[in-house]
């Protein structure tokens, strides 16, 4: 079959592998529908994980059932299902904590050995081990479109925003419109706030930022973004920020417009260590939540799009087959052509 080969640091290709066998009882054959180009792919070509080439890359797909083994009891051939990013048991000591993230038996998709060894989405078809436990069907009304995102963007998106506590009428500003960025200024709206400042540097996604629920955009290049946040809440600083660039300078911005007793919550990825801006959050008695997203969210985030309550198809720039990686891979890594997310389709 054909799929994403990473080789080594910053060398990504496809190539002809072999299509994956089933290994345990509780694993899915999954035959991949749409799986989508994400900023934490780039990281890994660029080696800012341990690489341990080679190995198929991507970790947002959704596909269809095409074995079940014989332990699986939620799912059939035919079935249609998003997965998340990796594949958690659901049993472990981890897992019975609300930390399917950091599941002791799990591995994530299309990072390497260093995290499980796991093939990834950007393929013909998947293994997916612990089915019953990970995967969440797709309702038959919901296109691949709509359900591509709840593995991984909305699921982060939502799990930044769920970290700010915000009550009806609260104010948050995000920093960064990358798709978690942007999905959390979506996400933000099932809690009612009054305001939500959007802060990046490209206007496109400053503009996409608005369509999604955004009541103010800040283009940082152009303007001093704390001093204008500060000035949209009269000079209190805002109840939460989120941090979903993993930049050094976001976190420090974050930081200073948290307001007293406020929450800033972290998912960007950042490259290494940072210097963490402790003493401005210690000063306001400031709440801060770092850490992956919660991935138990995934069928309530389904349940969301499919009630129409949710929707990220605006995140979608770009459409090619998988046989077009190369330039997926150049458009999204480079940020060119005003890409936000690219959708392939094996």
């Amino acid at each position: 079959m054909l799929a994403a080969v990473v080789k080594g640091v910053k060398v990504v290709a496809l190539e002809e592998v072999s299509k994956p066998a089933m290994q345990k009882t509780t694993d899915v054959l999954l035959k991949v529908t749409a799986t989508a180009l994400c900023t934490s792919d780039v990281h890994i070509v660029n080696g800012y994980m341990p690489p341990s080439p080679p190995y198929v890359i991507g970790h947002e797909f959704i596909g269809i059932v095409e074995e079940a083994g014989s332990s699986v009891n939620n799912f059939k051939p035919g079935d249609r299902v998003a997965v998340p990013p990796l594949s958690y048991c659901g049993l472990c000591e981890h897992c019975r904590k609300g930390m399917p993230g950091q599941c002791l038996n799990s591995a994530v998709f299309g990072s390497g050995a260093t995290w499980g060894g796991m093939p990834g989405g950007f393929a013909q078809y998947v293994r997916v081990p612990h089915a019953d436990a990970c995967m969440v069907p797709i309702p038959g009304d919901i296109s691949d479109d709509e359900a591509i995102f709840v593995g991984d963007m909305l699921t982060t998106g939502y799990y930044a925003v769920e970290n700010c506590k915000l009550k009806p009428g609260a104010t948050l500003a995000v920093f960064g419109a990358g798709p978690v960025g942007l999905c959390a200024v979506h996400t933000a709206q099932l809690f009612h706030p009054a305001k939500v400042v959007l802060v990046d540097s490209l206007d496109h996604r400053l503009a996409l930022g608005k369509q999604m629920g955004a009541t103010h955009t800040i283009n940082l290049n152009e303007t001093d973004a704390v001093a204008q946040i500060m000035e949209l809440t009269n000079g209190r600083g805002v109840d939460a920020a989120i941090e979903a660039v993993g930049d050094q300078k976001a976190i420090n911005d974050a930081a200073r417009v948290t307001g007293v007793g406020g929450t800033l919550s972290i998912v960007g990825l950042f490259p290494g260590n940072i210097e963490f801006p402790i003493m401005e959050l210690l000063m306001k008695n400031v709440t801060t939540k770092v850490g992956l997203s919660y991935l138990g969210n995934m069928p309530m985030l389904m349940g969301l799009v499919a009630e129409k309550k949710l929707d990220a198809t605006p995140l979608i720039t770009h459409r090619m087959p998988l046989a077009s990686f190369a330039e997926a891979y150049d458009i999204f890594a480079g940020k060119k052509e005003n890409v936000v997310k690219i959708i392939m389709t094996p």
